[in-house]
C-alpha cells in the first residue's frame, strides 16, 4: 500500500491549520516539500516538544513524503532560536534533508511566507503552494503520517495548555475528550472569571462551550481572565467592529505597509476596505481582491494600527457580503515580493508583548502528559476540510480503539474518523459519534 493510501486509511488531516485532508497533498507531483516546524503563534509549543521527543520520526516522515511525491529537495524549516530542539534534529538529518533555520516573527508559519523563505517562490494570489511545485506539511502532521505509515490511525492530539492553569504544559488528549477534561489534567483554572481561547491568541477563537471537544486540528487551550485584552478584542461584535473602522480609522494604510500578504506582492489593501466602510461602497476592485486574499493572520488589529481598530474583522464581513452577491476572486497573479518583505516582519516576541502574554512562559521542550482518560468522548465526523464523514456506527456498537466511525462519502474531499477509545457507541448522527467506556 503507499504511503498516500496509508495516510487516507488513517485519516491524517493538516494539523496545524484549516485540517486539509493529508492524502490529497500527497497525490502531486512536486519538486520541493517542506516540513513547517514555525510554530508562529505567541504562547504555543506544541510542535517543539512533540518534534523534540520524536526527531527520528519526523525526519523520517518528511523522507517518506518526499518520496512519495516526488521530490528532489528535502526542507525542515524551525525557528533558529528554537536550539534546543535543533539540537535534537540534527543527527537524524543526513545528505538529503536541509535544515532551515527561520527568523523569530510572525506569521513565519503561514504557507505562503515559509514557501517564500525557502524557495524564494510566491504563491500566487488566492492559490497554495502545490502551484508552485511545494508541498509544505507540519511537524505534528507528519509524526501522524510516519504513525499511519506503521497503520495506525490519528485518535490523539497534542494540546498546549497555557495561561491559568495550575500545570501548563502540552497534554495528549483522545480525539473528542471536552476541552474542560483537558484543563482538569493541568491541574484546573486558577482564576474565578475565565475564557478559553482554542488555538493561538492571534488566530484562534473564544471557546463557547467548556465541553466542547480536541479534535484533530485543536492546537491549544490558552486560559485567561475574562476581563484580558485579547479576550476583550475577541468577544466585540463584528458589527462593533465595523463602526468603529468608519468613525476612527485615520488612514494612515500601516495595516496594508505590514500585511504579510501584501508584503508578498498580492494585490491586498487593508487600508482601501476600511476606507470603503467610511464612504460606504463596496464597488471597488481592490478592495475586492482585499477580501478574498486576506489570510486572516491579524497583524493588522493585533499590531499594525495605532487606533486599535480591526481591518481583519472588517474584510471577513466584506468577504462574507461579496460571497453573499456572486462575487468572485478577481486577482490570481503570482506578483514578485516586495522590497520591504524582507525587513517589515512583526517580531514575535514583540507581539506578544503587545498581546499581554509576556508572563505566560512555556519551556521550548518538555514530556507531554496524557490527560485523565475520559469516561466519554464525543467525536465530530467534521475535522477537516471538505464533506463530513458518515458515521459506520451505530447506538450499541462496542469499538475498539482505532476502529472506524466514520468513512468519507463517496467522490467528496474528506477525512475518515476513527474511535479514540474502546467503548460502546451510545449515540451516531450526522454530526458526532458518542463513545462511553460504558454503556
Amino acid at each position: 500500500m503507499s504511503v498516500k493510501d496509508r495516510v487516507r486509511e488513517a485519516g491524517v488531516v493538516g494539523a496545524g491549520g484549516a485540517g486539509f485532508p493529508t492524502h490529497v497533498k500527497l497525490a502531486a507531483r512536486v519538486d520541493t516539500v517542506v516540513a513547517n516546524g514555525a510554530e508562529c503563534e505567541p504562547v504555543l509549543v506544541t510542535d517543539q516538544w512533540v518534534s523534540a521527543c520524536r526527531p527520528g520520526d519526523v525526519v523520517d516522515a518528511l523522507r517518506a513524503v518526499g518520496g512519495e511525491v516526488g521530490a528532489s529537495r528535502l526542507v525542515l524549516a524551525v525557528k533558529r532560536r528554537y536550539g534546543a530542539l535543533i539540537g535534537r534534529l540534527r543527527p537524524f538529518l543526513g545528505r538529503d534533508v536541509e535544515l532551515f533555520e527561520l527568523d523569530d516573527f510572525y506569521p513565519a508559519g503561514d504557507e505562503q511566507v515559509l514557501v517564500h523563505e525557502v524557495t524564494g517562490r510566491v504563491v500566487p494570489e488566492g492559490g497554495i503552494p502545490l502551484e508552485v511545485g511545494c508541498v509544505v506539511q507540519n511537524v505534528s502532521t507528519l509524526l501522524n503520517i510516519r504513525d499511519a505509515i506503521e497503520g495506525r490511525p490519528v485518535i490523539e492530539k497534542h494540546v498546549t495548555v497555557a495561561g491559568e492553569v495550575a500545570r501548563p504544559g502540552v497534554f495528549v488528549a483522545p480525539i473528542g475528550t471536552a476541552a474542560s477534561e483537558v484543563l482538569a489534567s493541568a491541574g484546573g483554572v486558577t482564576v474565578p472569571a475565565f475564557r478559553v481561547i482554542e488555538g493561538g491568541p492571534m488566530m484562534g477563537s473564544l471557546l463557547a462551550d467548556i465541553d466542547s471537544p480536541v479534535t484533530k486540528t485543536t492546537a491549544g487551550y490558552i486560559v485567561l481572565p475574562a476581563d484580558h485584552p485579547v479576550v476583550t478584542r475577541k468577544s466585540m461584535q463584528r458589527a462593533h467592529e465595523v463602526r468603529r473602522a468608519s468613525s476612527a480609522c485615520c488612514e494612515c494604510r500601516m495595516c496594508t505597509d505590514m500585511c504579510p500578504r501584501y508584503l508578498l506582492g498580492h494585490r491586498i489593501y487593508p487600508h482601501l476596505a476600511m476606507r470603503s466602510v467610511h464612504a460606504a461602497t463596496d464597488d471597488i476592485p481592490q478592495v475586492h481582491g482585499t477580501a478574498f486574499l486576506c489570510s486572516q493572520c491579524g497583524v493588522c488589529e493585533a499590531y499594525s494600527c495605532s487606533m486599535g481598530l480591526s481591518a481583519r474583522r472588517v474584510i471577513q464581513a466584506l468577504r462574507e457580503r461579496l460571497v453573499a452577491a456572486g462575487v468572485k476572486n478577481p486577482c490570481r497573479d503570482r506578483p514578485p515580493a516586495r522590497e520591504a518583505q524582507a525587513w517589515a516582519r512583526v517580531p514575535k516576541p514583540r507581539m506578544t508583548e503587545r498581546l499581554g502574554l509576556g508572563h505566560v512562559h512555556l519551556p521550548a521542550t518538555g514530556a507531554p502528559q496524557p490527560v485523565n482518560p475520559p469516561w466519554e468522548v464525543r467525536i465530530p465526523l467534521k475535522q477537516h476540510t471538505g464533506a463530513p464523514a458518515v458515521a459506520v456506527v451505530r447506538r450499541g456498537d462496542r469499538v475498539k480503539a482505532g476502529g472506524l466511525v466514520g468513512e468519507i462519502p463517496e467522490g467528496a474531499l474528506g477525512a475518515r474518523v476513527h474511535a479514540s477509545m474502546d467503548g460502546v457507541v451510545t449515540d451516531a448522527d450526522a454530526h458526532a459519534v458518542r463513545i462511553a467506556r460504558r454503556a
